[in-house]
């Protein structure tokens, strides 16, 4: 059993000498975040309703959580976290983040009724600033 030990206690310390001169010589990429903030970046989901009705900004989120939860389950709901800004001639803004705002594109179109109205909502653009959103909806 000693022999084991003194065989498994070598092996580290080869494999950490090996760590530590490769790291110094750059033989193994470590990939580093320089840029935290990516990750936290916000992007606005710019979206069409078609529909006869008007509905309410809390309808539509609701709505749309329930899709997101419908298509990507509640990790997704978690990670994407949608909320609708704001409502403005049929058209609308979403605010999600750089990870989920491709579900929330996916998961627009399955939104066939809200409140037992037929309902469609259809995104149309994606952009990285709320005052470009406004602009691209018609307001200045």
């Amino acid at each position: 059993m000693n022999i084991l030990n003194l065989l498994l206690l070598i092996w580290l310390l080869v494999l950490t000498v090996m760590v530590i001169f490769s790291y110094r010589t750059r033989i193994i990429y470590i990939k580093k975040i320089k840029n935290k903030r990516d990750t936290r970046a916000k992007r606005y989901v710019i979206f069409d309703i078609i529909s006869e009705d008007n509905f309410e900004i809390r309808e539509i989120e609701e709505a749309v959580r329930n899709s997101v939860k419908e298509l990507g389950g509640k990790i997704w709901l978690d990670l994407s976290n949608p909320k609708v800004i704001m409502i403005y001639n049929n058209r609308g803004i979403i605010s999600t983040n750089r990870i989920g705002y491709k579900i929330i594109i996916a998961s627009l179109p399955l939104i066939k009724k809200i409140k037992n109205k037929e309902v469609l909502l259809v995104p149309r653009r994606t952009t990285g600033s709320l005052k470009r959103a406004k602009r691209l909806i018609g307001i200045e």
